[in-house]
C-alpha cells in the first residue's frame, strides 16, 4: 500500500507592511441615512475592502444604555412605586430581547474557539515543513533509510493532525451541545417571560391608572366644582326669570294652572262673541284704533301691562284665583264698549272730492215696492251706516266704505237716480230726516288707506281696544313700570319669540304650491287648491287645525284673539279679505298667506291658479296669526 505524501499549503501572513487606519471623514446625512465609520485595510496585491466598525458604535450604544439605566433608577427612587415602574421597565425590555445578547455571546464564543484551532494548526503545520527540509539537506547519504523514517515521521504527523482534529471536533461537538441547550433555555425562557411580562404589565398599566387619577384628582374636583358654580348660577338665573314678566317668552312649567296666554284668550273670546252679537243684532260697530280699515289688535298689549304690573312672583306664570282676578281687571280696563257717540280723527284713503248725496228711508215713498225690505246686497239697512249707488252707473263698487260727512258709510244698496245727478243715495231711520237732508254736496274719501285724515262722528256702538301706549296715558303705572312696558312691547324682542314658531314653515309650504291650479270642486286633491283650503291644509302639516272656508277661518281667529296689526305681519300669518256682501263672518270671501318682504301666496282664480303677488291692502277685514 502506498501512501501519498498529501502537501498541505501552509497559510501565508503578508507582514511585510502594517495595515494602515483611516478613517473617513464625517458626512452629511440624508433622508434615512444611518451612520457608518470604515476601517479601510491595504495589503500588498490584494484590492482594497471595507469593514464595519461596529465596535465603537458598540462602545457607544453600551455607555448610552448604562447613562439610561442610572437615570431611570435614579428617577424611579424619586416617586412612589418607582421600583415597580423599573422592573417594569427591565422586563418588558427582556421580553423584548430576551435572549440576543447571550445567543451573539455563544456565537462569537464558537467563533473564537474556531480562529484559535486553525491558528495552531497552522503552526503545527509550519513546523512540521521545516523540521522535514532540514533532514532532507543532512542527510543525503541515507535517503532511502532517512525516507522509511519520514514516512514514520508522517505517519506520525498524521496521527498527530489526527489527534488535534479529534481535539477540535470534541470541543465542537460539546460547543454545540451547549448551544443546543442553551437554544431550548431560551425557549423555556421566553414562554415564562411572556406570562411575566403579561403580569407585570398588567400591573403597570394598574399602577399607571391610579397614579393619573391621583394626579387629575385636583383638576377634577375643580372642574366639578366650576361646573357646580356655573349650575347653581343658571338655576339662579332661571328662578329670577320666572319670577319676572320675562317669563312669558320662555315655556311655562307644569304647574298644574293655566298659562297666562290661555286665560286671556278665553276672556278675549267671551268678549268678542258680545260684539258679534251686537253685529247680528245690526248694530253698527266702530273701533276706537284701526288700521287700514281693520281692527287693531291689543292682545300683546294687555298681556304685557298685566306682566308688568303682576308678573313679579308666582303670578308671573301661575294662574291661580289671585292671578285670573288681577288678568281680568287689566283686559277689563283696555277692551270695552259703549253706545255713546264721539268725534275721532281717522286716516282715510284718496279722496273723492266733492259728491252730490240725497237722502232716502225704506217707505214706499223712498222704496216703492221694496219698502221695508232689505238692501241690493241683503243686509238690513241702517241710518248713518248704509249707503246707494246707482245700479247702472255706480260711483264706487258695492262693499266699498266711504267716509263723508263726519261718517263711515258702507256701500250696500243700490238705486235708479244717477239720471238726476246724483252720486250716492244716504240711508235714514225716518222719512223726516230723508227729507231734511234732501240733496247737498259733501267731500267723500275712500275709507281704506292713510292718505288723508278725517274727522268722524262715532255713533252706535265704539269699541275700546286700548293700546299699551294708550293705557301709559291713563297714568297707572310707576315710572319704573313705563320704562319696563315699554322695554317690553320692543318689536325685536317679539320678533325673536315669533321665529321659533310655525308660520315660517307654513310660509315655506306655501312657496311651493305656487303654479298649482285652483278648483273649488278639487281642493282637497293634489295640485288643486282654491284660497280655503290651501290655507287650511298648509297649518294641517304643521300640526294646527282650522276650518274649512275662509270666512270660518277668519271666525276662529278672530273668536280666539288670533287677530293681529299690519306692522306686525311675519311670514305664515293670514290676510282676510271682503270683496262683496256674502252673508258670512265679516263678508270674508277670501284669504291670503303672507311671506315675507311685502308678498302674499294665494289661490287666486281658475285663470291664474296659486300665485305670489305684492301683499294687497285694500278691502281687508283683518290679519291674523293662527297659533
Amino acid at each position: 500500500m502506498e501512501i501519498r505524501k498529501v502537501e498541505e499549503k501552509p497559510m501565508v501572513l503578508h507582514t511585510r507592511k502594517k495595515p494602515t487606519l483611516h478613517i473617513q471623514k464625517k458626512k452629511k446625512l440624508t433622508g434615512n441615512d444611518k451612520p457608518k465609520s470604515y476601517i479601510q485595510v491595504r495589503g500588498k496585491g490584494r484590492a482594497d475592502k471595507k469593514e464595519k466598525a461596529d465596535s465603537s458604535v458598540k462602545i457607544r450604544n453600551r455607555k448610552l444604555y448604562t447613562m439610561a439605566s442610572v437615570s431611570v433608577k435614579k428617577a424611579s427612587e424619586q416617586m412612589d412605586g418607582g421600583e415597580e415602574i423599573r422592573d417594569s421597565v427591565e422586563m418588558i425590555q427582556t421580553a423584548v430581547h430576551p435572549v440576543q445578547p447571550a445567543a451573539e455571546k455563544g456565537k462569537q464564543l464558537y467563533r473564537r474557539k474556531k480562529h484559535r484551532d486553525i491558528r495552531r494548526q497552522k503552526k503545527r503545520n509550519s513546523r512540521v515543513h521545516s523540521d522535514t527540509e532540514h533532514a532532507q539537506v543532512s542527510n543525503k547519504m541515507r535517503r532511502k533509510a532517512a525516507g522509511k523514517k519520514e514516512t514514520g515521521r508522517k505517519g506520525q504527523n498524521k496521527s498527530r493532525q489526527g489527534g488535534s482534529g479529534v481535539h477540535s471536533f470534541v470541543k465542537s461537538q460539546m460547543l454545540n451541545s451547549f448551544l443546543d441547550k442553551f437554544s431550548t433555555e431560551k425557549e423555556f425562557s421566553q414562554d415564562g417571560l411572556i406570562e411575566g411580562t403579561t403580569k407585570t404589565a398588567k400591573a403597570a398599566v394598574m399602577m399607571a391608572v391610579q397614579m393619573i387619577m391621583t394626579a387629575l384628582a385636583p383638576v377634577l374636583l375643580g372642574l366639578f366644582a366650576v361646573v357646580g358654580i356655573i349650575g347653581v348660577i343658571v338655576v339662579a338665573v332661571i328662578a329670577v326669570i320666572y319670577n319676572s314678566p320675562l317669563s312669558i317668552f320662555f315655556p311655562q312649567p307644569d304647574t298644574g294652572y293655566d298659562s297666562p296666554r290661555t286665560v286671556l284668550c278665553e276672556y278675549y273670546k267671551e268678549f268678542n262673541e258680545q260684539i258679534m252679537k251686537l253685529e247680528k243684532d245690526d248694530y253698527v260697530i266702530t273701533y276706537q284704533n284701526t288700521e287700514d280699515g281693520a281692527p287693531v289688535s291689543n292682545f300683546n298689549d294687555t298681556l304685557m301691562v298685566y306682566m308688568v304690573k303682576y308678573g313679579t312672583g308666582q303670578a308671573g306664570f301661575v294662574m291661580d284665583e289671585e292671578g285670573k282676578k288681577n288678568l281680568k281687571k287689566v283686559f277689563d280696563e283696555m277692551n270695552y264698549y259703549d253706545s255713546s257717540s264721539s268725534t275721532a280723527q281717522i286716516p282715510a284713503g284718496a279722496s273723492l272730492g266733492e259728491v252730490v248725496t240725497t237722502g232716502y228711508c225704506s217707505c214706499s215713498i223712498c222704496c216703492g215696492q221694496w219698502a221695508g225690505g232689505h238692501t241690493a246686497s241683503g243686509t238690513v239697512p241702517k241710518g248713518n251706516h248704509t249707503l246707494a249707488v246707482d245700479a247702472h252707473s255706480p260711483k264706487v263698487p258695492m262693499g266699498t266704505k266711504i267716509v263723508m260727512n263726519g261718517h263711515t258709510y258702507k256701500v250696500e244698496d243700490t238705486g235708479n237716480f244717477a239720471r238726476y245727478g246724483t252720486d250716492f243715495d244716504i240711508y235714514f231711520d225716518t222719512h223726516a230726516e230723508a227729507q231734511a237732508w234732501g240733496k247737498r254736496k259733501v267731500k267723500a274719501y275712500l275709507a281704506d288707506g292713510d292718505e288723508n285724515t278725517v274727522e268722524v262722528s262715532m255713533s252706535g256702538t265704539l269699541v275700546h281696544n286700548l293700546t299699551y301706549e294708550d293705557y301709559i296715558a291713563l297714568d297707572k303705572l310707576s315710572d319704573d313700570q313705563v320704562k319696563l312696558l315699554k322695554e317690553m312691547m320692543d318689536s325685536d324682542l317679539w320678533d325673536s319669540y315669533y321665529d321659533v314658531a310655525g308660520g315660517g314653515a307654513v310660509a315655506e309650504l306655501a312657496m311651493t304650491k305656487i303654479g298649482c291650479h285652483y278648483s273649488q270642486e278639487r281642493r282637497y286633491e293634489e295640485g288643486y287648491y282654491d284660497c280655503s283650503s290651501l290655507v287650511q291644509r298648509l297649518y294641517k302639516e304643521v300640526g294646527i287645525n282650522l276650518p274649512a272656508t275662509a270666512s270660518t277661518q277668519g271666525e276662529y281667529c278672530y273668536q280666539n284673539a288670533m287677530i293681529i296689526n299690519k306692522k306686525d305681519l311675519k311670514p305664515g300669518d293670514l290676510i282676510f279679505y271682503s270683496y262683496k256682501e256674502n252673508g258670512e263672518f265679516r263678508n270674508i270671501s277670501h284669504v291670503a298667506i303672507y311671506v315675507g318682504d311685502g308678498k302674499m301666496v294665494h289661490a287666486a282664480n281658475e285663470n291664474r291658479g296659486v300665485v305670489l303677488d305684492p301683499l294687497r291692502t285694500n278691502h281687508v277685514v283683518f290679519y291674523a296669526r293662527p297659533y
